[in-house]
């Protein structure tokens, strides 16, 4: 985009972590921010920081991976802000632990949230896009949606749908004015860890709440700043943090041998189950 001043941005998830954290950087480019989460604290946060950046926000209670709220948000941001012209399908969800022990009624919810959030959004507002003169949308992916990787097979299986339908999407608008992004983000230090379901769930908890998250995890602005540049420079795709870049690296180099990650984590997690 030639320009993010004066611009409109969604941005989902925008309750805290890479969500408040992409707010802030369009914001502090100039744009006006439409914030969407089921956190209303959350958003009431993060709109007092966009505000004090001199731009308006507006808050949007909303569940993504419900297709009837999702509808509705177009309308309500035109009502607040007149238009969009940028789309952050960043809200995500995780679970942690063996495929096998995981419930379909968790990975319902994971799906809902990380897959079909992303399909509702880009539904609803496409249209309102192409209307732009200039546009973009960044879907959130994962590292995870890189390489299928052990104990997290479910997660990457919502990742990687997420990657497939990205690139697709990025294709079929290559024509048009609106740009796609897909962002493939290493371990970053959010909340989405404390929310996790699953059977290692526990264990996922205890580290995000640990004194070695801020250490072993990147900051959430991180993956901000990357996305504002690849909406200002129409980048296909961002890999953020060296445990991204690794994976990213193998998965070219040597595809279809996760096998030897999930040698490492299985002794791993058998050690800490002792």
């Amino acid at each position: 985009m030639r320009t993010l001043y004066d611009r409109v941005a969604v941005v989902t998830g925008a309750g805290s972590g890479i969500g408040r954290a992409t707010a802030v950087a369009l914001a502090e480019k100039g744009c006006h921010l439409a914030l969407v989460d089921v956190s209303e604290p959350g958003l009431d946060e993060t709109a007092r920081l966009v505000r004090a950046l001199g731009r308006r926000a507006s808050t949007h209670v909303a569940d993504v991976s419900d297709a009837e709220q999702v509808g509705r948000l177009p309308a309500a941001v035109a009502t607040e802000h007149g238009g969009c012209h940028v789309l952050v399908n960043n809200a995500g969800v995780t679970t942690a632990g063996a495929f096998e022990d995981e419930t379909l009624e968790d990975l319902r919810w994971m799906f809902g949230v990380n897959v079909w959030g992303v399909v509702h959004g880009c539904r609803a507002f496409l249209p309102v896009l192409r209307a732009a003169d200039e546009a973009h949308i960044v879907n959130m992916s994962s590292m995870a949606g890189l390489l299928g990787l052990p104990h997290n097979a479910s997660y990457g299986l919502t990742k990687g749908a997420v990657r497939a339908f990205t690139e697709g999407l990025r294709s079929e608008l290559i024509t048009t004015r609106i740009g796609v992004t897909a962002v493939f983000p290493g371990a970053i230090n959010t909340n989405i860890a404390g929310s996790a379901r699953g059977g290692e769930a526990a264990r996922l908890h205890r580290l995000g709440a640990s004194r070695l998250a801020p250490v072993v995890m990147r900051p959430p602005r991180a993956v901000a700043k990357r996305v504002v540049r690849a909406i200002e420079n129409d980048r296909a795709r961002v890999v953020v943090g060296p445990d991204a870049r690794a994976l990213d690296l193998v998965a070219r180099v040597v595809p279809g041998r996760s096998g030897l990650v999930g040698r490492f984590t299985n002794r791993v997690v058998t050690r800490s189950k002792r």
